[in-house]
């Protein structure tokens, strides 16, 4: 049987959904999910929790090598602050929330109050600091990380990499995104480096969601019920009906 392939981060992997595991399991409750049980495809979710770009993009095309039937990648793309390094012998994923010190300052963005969820964080925090991811992050963070043009020219390299291996291997494929930072580059629209890299994306194969939003800030806008901040179920069924008119519509798919 052909394979949907779901590459993301957490929103894609299933966090706080109620088969997720506490994290480690992939939710079969994902818009993704859902749309491969309705075109009848087998699932693999590629994705992984705190995933940068990057990391999407080598996760869903090493997936893509080892699989014979694909019938549709599927891919959310993350924020672009979001970066992956290769740490000694493993992949590390830094974020904003790699340099934190004060540990109640990564519960400004929980929208419950989740012990849970804040003793994760608080976990990996703790991790990081031993292994000295923590201390390279901030060192990054001051000197390229945190810059706004770094961060799309990195994650937009990734993207038109990972559209152009799909498209060479002649592999459906739809792209959408957990927010609009991605292709938001109005202040830089006379830059010529982005513009040629915005220039090579596939508008058709491009999928917003309502209002031009990514599935999180659609989510948030529509006020959907969320964990600490990853919305839940009912937020994922509605995205699923929206995906799939968009396939149906506009890339053939029935």
């Amino acid at each position: 049987m052909a394979v949907l392939i779901a590459g993301g981060d957490s929103f894609t992997f299933g966090n706080e959904l109620a088969d997720n595991n506490h994290g480690r399991t992939p939710s079969q409750f994902t818009y993704p999910a859902l749309l491969a049980k309705r075109l009848g495809l087998d699932y693999n979710c590629t994705a992984l929790g705190g995933a940068s770009n990057s990391a999407i993009r080598r996760l869903t095309m090493n997936a893509c090598e080892n699989t014979d039937d694909i019938g549709l990648v599927l891919i959310t793309w993350s924020f672009p602050c979001r970066y992956e390094v290769k740490f000694g012998n493993d992949w590390e994923q830094v974020s904003p929330w790699s340099i934190l010190d004060d540990f109640n300052s990564i519960k400004k963005d929980f929208q419950t109050d989740d012990k849970e969820q804040f003793a994760w964080h608080v976990n990996k925090l703790a991790k990081d600091k031993d292994k000295g991811l923590h201390q390279f992050a901030k060192i990054f963070y001051h000197y390229v990380g945190s810059f706004e043009y770094w961060e799309l020219y990195q994650s937009l390299t990734d993207i038109v990499m990972m559209q152009q291996y799909l498209e060479l291997k002649n592999i459906p494929y739809l792209f959408t995104s957990v927010d609009h930072a991605l292709t938001n580059v109005d202040h830089f629209k006379n830059d010529v480096t982005l513009t040629t890299l915005l220039k090579q994306l596939n508008p058709n194969r491009w999928m917003w969601f309502p209002t031009n939003l990514g599935f999180y800030e659609w989510a948030l806008e529509n006020k959907f019920p969320f964990g600490a901040t990853h919305p839940l179920e009912e937020s994922h069924q509605e995205a699923e009906k929206l995906v799939y008119e968009y396939l149906r519509n506009f890339c053939g798919v029935s």
